[in-house]
């Protein structure tokens, strides 16, 4: 009798664990993007961090990625995900300023904050911790998931080399930063998604419009709708990330090491998202000159107006919103303690050239 009980009992409890391998075997998760496939890296990127997923799992945890449209539009993945509709979703989190100003700080910052930065202070410096707090407000995991260097800036169809060519032209942008400073210097900005961008500026709808990195600006076409780059390219956005949205009861429902894989192909993501955009964007420049787009560049005087103006929104920001104060002070503070490094490093920051190169046959 022994015997059997025992035997009965070692029955049940693979016929368990059996069948927990098989439940979590079939975890299957959507995930709502609010790009299109012309936008890369980032589309690129939520391909491949799915892939990472899918592989790093053995098959235990697949996730299905979904462009923009497809299951919702761009503008409703959060609540899509929030309220448990998919399990996951990937964008920009200035996307969600209507819920919280403070999601600006997790996109892009004009003049401040660059992608080595952003990764310094998301991993080390606290920032990763301060965005879950954040999101889970709203019943969500998060993690950064893909980030790029200076985007381009505006295309336009006329030029733009002063504040005063800025005024009463209608523009595209999205983070709420500088569609502020694009009000204080009477420009009229407006918020749509990337994928819009180039049937509003074909029909006349906007004048012009920035959205992201030059590779990502050519797949969408925009040499055909405008003549002139306005640089230097990237204020606005000196370094911009995308967000990894998870719905809370989906992410605590996944074993330990299905959490680990996600974190992880999230981290590994941000550093190829990095690599590929960079790399593209020297081929995009090219094509951009070869296209006959005309560079339009901003004179000294306006940069440092812009500059000014960027500075002046994130103090009245912050004494409107607590949240948003308290993760930008974090910011600030490590780029006070990394200020003491730049000193050091003088021209041999990231991306500083020679002055005249080896001549290698």
């Amino acid at each position: 009798m022994k015997k059997r009980a025992w035997f009965i009992g070692m029955l049940v409890l693979v016929m368990g664990l059996t069948l927990a391998a098989t439940s979590e075997a079939q975890t299957k998760w959507r995930m709502a993007t609010a790009r299109t496939p012309a936008l890369t890296p980032f589309h690129e990127g939520d391909v491949k961090f799915a892939e990472m997923v899918n592989k790093m799992s053995g098959g235990r945890l697949t996730i299905s990625v979904h462009p923009a449209g497809e299951l919702m539009p761009a503008f409703e993945v959060f609540d899509g995900v929030r309220k448990g509709v998919i399990e996951a979703g990937a964008a920009w989190p200035t996307y969600w300023t209507g819920k919280n100003t403070a999601f600006d700080l997790y996109c892009s910052v004009g003049f401040m904050m660059t992608a080595p930065d952003y990764m310094t202070w998301l991993y080390e410096g606290g920032g990763l911790k301060l965005g879950q707090e954040l999101y889970a407000k709203y019943g969500l995991m998060y993690f950064p998931v893909a980030i790029t260097g200076p985007e381009s800036g505006f295309r336009t169809n006329k030029p733009v080399r002063t504040l005063d060519d800025f005024k009463g032209i209608k523009l595209r942008t999205g983070v709420l930063q500088t569609i502020w400073v694009m009000e204080q210097i009477g420009a009229k900005p407006v918020r749509i998604p990337g994928g819009e961008i180039y049937m509003a500026l074909k029909l006349g709808t906007i004048d012009g419009a920035e959205f992201g990195a030059p590779s990502t600006d050519w797949g969408l076409k925009f040499q055909e709708i405008s003549k002139y780059w306005v640089t230097p390219a990237g204020w606005h956005q000196v370094g911009t990330v995308s967000d990894l949205m998870i719905n809370m009861d989906a992410w605590k429902k996944l074993s330990p090491d299905l959490q680990a894989i996600i974190e992880h192909a999230a981290m590994a993501n941000m550093v190829w998202s990095y690599a590929k955009s960079n790399w593209d964007a020297s081929a995009a420049v090219e094509n951009f000159k070869k296209a006959g787009i005309q560079v339009s560049p901003l004179d000294q005087a306006s940069q440092e107006k812009l500059e000014e103006l960027s500075i002046k929104f994130i103090e009245v920001e912050s004494a409107r919103n607590p949240d948003y104060a308290k993760i930008a002070k974090s910011m600030v503070d490590h780029l006070k303690r990394y200020d003491k490094i730049r000193e050091l490093e003088g021209r041999f920051r990231v991306g500083t050239p020679l002055k005249k190169y080896p001549e290698i046959k």
